[in-house]
């Protein structure tokens, strides 16, 4: 039996174990996964060596968990944090699975980016990797911070007068169990043609209901889900897949 969990400090809301373990029994593989909170990352790696054939890495071990790989994939190099690994005769191979998972995200949502004037709400890992991912498609990109300025960050004033194409929440406002928050200003979003929220708790927020929008982070998290799989135990998967993931949580 092969075993996977999901390691991170606080698991209690994670949809990941209905995701795999449904997958697991739709192509009857002997195969299970489970939620792991982790206290002590290297006394974990000793354990995941000898019992385990991977695993998904969340806060706050992305990149923490890096020096413990002895393979790195170029996805997860280029975004400084890896959420899969996978277990081969005792060595931990890394990758990630965000990446992808938010550009096919975009396509199941059929949202254009090609040339784009993109602002992506935040500037921690989340705001990281979706930059990274459509940066080279965008006309213009920023990330958008309340504290945090650079040549990639500009501040939430800087929005007053910008052409917001495509606003992407990467931020945790709006999430349960402040559902009445709201990342960006009524102001602003009236501006905004096209929003995206990675928040998938609770699937509409009132950041996505402004814009009477459903284009939440749950779909995101389903592709990323499967493409581990996919490195795991070489899982195929197509729109029609994750179309039935997704209605198990209906």
């Amino acid at each position: 039996m092969n075993k996977y969990v999901l390691i991170g400090a606080k698991l209690g809301h994670s949809y990941s174990a209905l995701i795999h373990n449904y997958v697991f029994k739709k192509y009857n593989l002997p195969a299970t996964y489970s939620l792991l909170e982790v206290a002590d990352l290297a006394e974990f790696v000793n354990y995941a060596k000898n019992n385990l054939a991977g695993f998904n890495v969340t806060i706050p071990y992305k990149e923490k968990i890096m020096p413990y790989l002895d393979y790195i994939s170029l996805e997860a190099k280029t975004l400084a944090n890896v959420n899969t690994v996978k277990i081969i005769d005792g060595k931990l191979y890394g990758y990630n699975t965000d990446y992808i998972g938010f550009l096919e995200m975009l396509k199941y949502y059929q949202i254009e980016v090609k040339d784009k004037d993109i602002y992506i709400l935040g500037s921690g890992g989340a705001a990281k990797t979706c930059f990274k991912a459509l940066a080279p498609a965008a006309h213009k990109i920023k990330m958008v911070s309340r504290s945090k300025h650079d040549e990639n960050t500009i501040s939430y004033e800087d929005l007053a007068n910008a052409n917001l194409d495509l606003v992407v929440n990467a931020t945790p406002v709006g999430m349960y169990p402040n559902v009445d928050a709201y990342p960006l200003s009524k102001e602003l979003l009236e501006h905004a043609k096209e929003v995206v929220d990675l928040i998938y708790n609770p699937r509409q927020t009132k950041f996505l209901a402004a814009k009477n929008s459903w284009h939440n982070g749950l779909v995101m998290l389903i592709i990323q889900a499967l493409a581990a799989d996919k490195i795991w135990l070489d899982i195929n998967y197509d729109t029609d897949l994750i179309k039935e993931v997704g209605e198990t949580f209906e």
